[in-house]
């Protein structure tokens, strides 16, 4: 997940650039293995570990430049 961005964000660096009728598609989910996540991260909540599921997925993006 290195370099990775949020769609929203994604989308409004695309606009800036000049980019319009800026769409971001999820096509994937990606699963994240939490097992993983707790031996990495100490420090998390129940809570914080909720709000991982489901963060990742692959996307289609397309936009128009003029």
């Amino acid at each position: 997940m290195a370099g990775a961005l949020p769609a929203e964000e994604y989308g409004e660096k695309l606009k800036k650039a000049g980019f319009t009728q800026v769409r971001v598609t999820v096509t994937k989910p990606h699963e994240i293995n939490m097992e993983v996540v707790k031996s990495s991260v100490m420090d998390l909540t129940e809570a914080d570990m909720k709000d991982i599921e489901g963060v990742s997925a692959s996307a289609l993006i397309t936009a128009v430049k003029p």
